[in-house]
């Protein structure tokens, strides 16, 4: 009874490979053969620069034809062959479904070459239907293809870029590619979209080190070779993250006194940045809080960060290890908005910590006996006020209140007697805003407010007198003194900063162009470090002194 049904199937068989075949003579059926329409790639084999693709014939009623698809690439990405069949070339087709081998006599110079197949039929309604093979086959030309190596960050903080080299004798050159957006999924991007770094015409130098002030996250790069007049794209592309991107919207910037090569960065939502402005290396500090106006101040010899936050709390950092020393707990709900060391003790302003709410208070905390010594009521305080430590046993109390300057003192004193506290105020029309305020080394003047004002200080006094504005039109952002008084200015609206000298209100000395607007500043030996804002994003800028 077996033997009756195997051999009715192979009558079967025989039957359906009869009519699906009328033009073949030879009608033995391939030992390999497949009977549902998909097939199955089986060989790619190089000869004399041709290359031959073979698969498995489809033996079914219906059958109308193959069809061949060729995709060249630079990648052997294309891991699916629907793929090929959508990117690729038709290169072939043929309505013999013994006919299973196709020769490519016109192989593409590209690094990789990729065949699918696709059998069309018709179903059992009769309608036309296409089925692309279960599998794809490459083929690699090793003597084309390479890749990018490694991207590494120096010391120095540029970036430095390898690649495999060519051997071919027809080579001409390299060119290396950049793309600045973080967008990038393959080499072919980064080419199309991306920026021409340098052209390289040596074959055995396979790096490069750039040292481009990039203003994205993130840096993309990709190399091409040109051999014999055909571009070769590389195999795959390398990114890596841009230490000059801030991720966030800084608040305030101070130079570390402990490292000269470094500057402070504050992100009030709760973090703060240790930035080497030369290796471009950043130490990351997280607090548990928003972060307010932040000082350095000295305790028993030593200087620390000290940065006001929410609910009473002033954070000591270590200006070396970056580590958080002392946590001051000033018994508040309320926010602490700006806090300075002065001698033994903590002088602090406290606000309530809704921003609508104007009730708060300058304090005083002696560190040594750990208590607040004024505290006696509730006084008006604006959330942008600041403290600023002048000599002694002066500062600075700074408000805002969106004029261009205000008619309150600037210089104030504090006495401390036991716990007996008190201030001495002065009014004499000081013209004083806390968007803008930097003191001068000397402590001799300031210059504050969006236009530029500077004042003469006199401490037994506790006055000041203002001698002149830098500018009646340019709106400054920030302002940075140094020790032989040139006075440097932010200009967000124009990108640019404006150098000045002490009293040379007539025009600055020198301008320098920045890429986007310039919101912080801190001035070095050699070069400015500017932080500026390009829409939405923030980046660390470093400009050549003139």
């Amino acid at each position: 009874m077996r033997n009756l049904q195997n051999k009715t199937l192979c009558l079967l068989v025989l039957i359906v490979f009869t009519n699906c075949s009328k033009k073949n003579d030879d009608l033995s059926i391939p030992e390999n053969s497949v009977f549902e329409p998909k097939t199955e790639l089986i060989s790619l084999t190089e000869k004399e620069s041709n290359l031959t693709l073979a698969w498995k014939p489809v033996i079914i009623d219906g059958f109308i034809n193959y069809k061949v698809y060729r995709l060249d690439s630079h990648t052997d990405a294309f891991d699916n062959p629907n793929l090929i069949v959508n990117l690729g070339e038709l290169v072939y087709q043929t309505d013999n479904n013994l006919n299973t081998e196709y020769v490519d006599n016109e192989v593409p110079y590209n690094s990789f070459i990729n065949y699918a197949v696709v059998t069309e039929y018709f179903n059992e309604v009769n309608t036309m239907t296409s089925v692309t093979s279960i599998n794809y086959l490459s083929y690699e030309n090793e003597d084309l293809f390479f890749s990018l190596t490694s991207l590494e960050k120096l010391a120095d903080g540029s970036f430095k870029l390898v690649w495999e080299q060519d051997f071919n004798n027809a080579f001409e050159n390299y060119t290396i590619y950049t793309l600045n957006n973080g967008s990038a999924t393959s080499s072919s991007d980064i080419v199309n979209i991306g920026e021409v770094l340098h052209i390289q015409n040596i074959q055995e130098n396979t790096s490069i080190i750039d040292n481009t002030q990039y203003t994205d996250e993130v840096v993309s790069y990709a190399v091409s070779k040109k051999i014999n007049g055909k571009i070769i794209l590389s195999k795959n592309f390398l990114s890596i993250e841009n230490p000059r991107n801030l991720s966030f919207l800084p608040s305030q910037t101070l130079k570390n006194p402990n490292d000269e090569n470094e500057i402070i960065i504050i992100n009030k939502e709760g973090g703060i940045v240790f930035y080497n402005v030369n290796t471009l290396n950043s130490q990351n500090v997280e607090i548990d809080g928003k972060i307010f106006y932040c000082s350095i101040g000295k305790f028993n010899g030593i200087e620390d960060l000290y940065v006001p936050s929410e609910n009473g709390k002033v954070y000591v950092i270590d200006l070396n290890t970056y580590e958080i020393k002392e946590i001051i707990d000033l018994n508040t709900d309320y926010n602490i908005i700006s806090a300075i060391a002065i001698d033994n003790h903590i002088l602090f302003l406290e606000k309530h910590f809704q921003n609508s709410a104007t009730i708060g208070g300058t304090f005083v905390y002696d560190r040594v006996n750990n208590n607040v010594l004024n505290r006696n009521g509730s006084y008006t305080m604006n959330l942008n006020s600041k403290l600023i430590f002048a000599k002694e046993n002066y500062f600075f109390f700074v408000v805002w209140n969106g004029l261009e300057y205000q008619n309150t003192s600037a210089t104030r004193r504090l006495n401390i007697n036991g716990n007996e506290v008190s201030i001495d105020l002065s009014f004499n029309d000081s013209r004083i805003d806390s968007r803008l305020f930097a003191l001068s080394s000397d402590q001799s003047y300031f210059v504050s407010t969006e236009f530029g004002y500077q004042s003469t200080i006199n401490y037994p006094n506790v006055t000041e007198f203002t001698t002149g504005s830098y500018s009646n039109s340019p709106i400054y952002g920030d302002v940075k003194i140094t020790e032989n008084d040139n006075i440097y200015f932010t200009v967000p609206t124009s990108s640019r900063i404006d150098v000045f000298l002490k009293n040379g209100f007539n025009s600055p000395i020198v301008q320098y162009a920045t890429i986007g607007e310039p919101l912080f500043i801190e001035i070095f030996e050699n070069h400015l470090i500017s932080i500026n804002q390009i829409e939405n994003s923030y980046f660390i800028e470093t400009i050549p002194k003139q």
